[in-house]
């Protein structure tokens, strides 16, 4: 009898499980997704604004014709989209403002949507420490885990082989980002498959290798959010319920992050 009720309950949690998420796809009315924020990789700066689409609906669409503006201190910066893409742009000089808030400003339809965010210095790429292990065979097999978790600071890395580099502009190019969390291991609900992402190079190769940080807020947020897809377990809720930092009915997070690039041969990080 004890074991046909615990039958009962896994059962009644599949159903809660599948029932939320088909309310889920149904209840994505927010007004637009914001994508994108300020770097100090270059001075040219990129934000994404597009309509929220359900996972099993055709890809999403570009909101055109808004409003977006980036406040510096006292300068206010007008980004202008590029095409029909829903892509804005705009030159921000002052991209280094360490411990100094961003503030992006969007006009649509009559609202106003704002969010904030604060640029912390990145820690300088050190050989001693880059989130990668090497194996030599006939080429040398690079293995780069997606998660680490525990750190002192949280980060962001994207390691590429040489001959790549990381073009902001491209919103839907797919590119293979790792993560250093000052948080633990998601808890037992949410079992962790290791991700990870595998390189191929020769010895005399060299790796394009970007450190970026990530202010406690946009670290929060992001964590959050792979507890809804890289972590998700049978209890966890959908990712449209994570809500960033994008004031009024908008959703997404607009950030500021520090960037350092190195470029470093295969044989310098065995």
């Amino acid at each position: 009898m004890k074991k046909l009720c615990t039958i009962y309950i896994l059962l009644a949690m599949v159903v809660m499980a599948c029932n939320k998420n088909e309310t889920a796809s149904t209840t994505l009315n927010y007004d637009l997704i914001v994508e994108g924020g300020i770097t100090s990789l270059n001075e040219r700066q990129y934000i994404r604004l597009t309509k929220p689409a359900g996972l099993m609906e055709p890809p999403v669409q570009p909101v055109n014709g808004a409003g977006v503006s980036v406040i510096v201190g006292t300068n206010k910066i007008a980004f202008t989209e590029i095409g029909n893409t829903g892509v804005y742009t705009g030159i921000v000089t002052d991209n280094k403002n360490y411990d100094e808030p961003y503030w992006l400003y969007i006009n649509y339809q009559g609202k106003e949507y704002k969010a904030t965010d604060g640029l912390t210095e990145v820690i300088p790429i050190d050989a001693s420490y880059i989130p990668l292990t090497i194996q030599q065979g006939n080429d040398c097999t690079i293995t780069i885990p997606r998660h680490i978790f525990g750190v002192s600071t949280a980060q962001q890395w994207l390691i590429m082989s040489q001959g790549n580099s990381w073009d902001l502009s491209q919103f839907n190019a797919g590119y293979k980002y790792s993560y250093s969390h000052v948080f633990g291991t998601p808890n037992a609900l949410n079992p962790l498959t290791q991700q990870k992402n595998v390189l191929h190079a020769g010895l005399n190769d060299s790796l394009v290798i970007y450190k970026c940080s990530l202010s406690p807020v946009y670290s929060y947020y992001l964590y959050n959010v792979f507890q809804e897809t890289d972590w998700k377990g049978l209890l966890s809720s959908t990712p449209a319920n994570v809500h960033g930092n994008i004031s009024g009915n908008a959703n997404g997070f607009f950030y500021a992050i520090d960037v350092d690039k190195k470029t470093k041969a295969v044989k310098d990080l065995k």
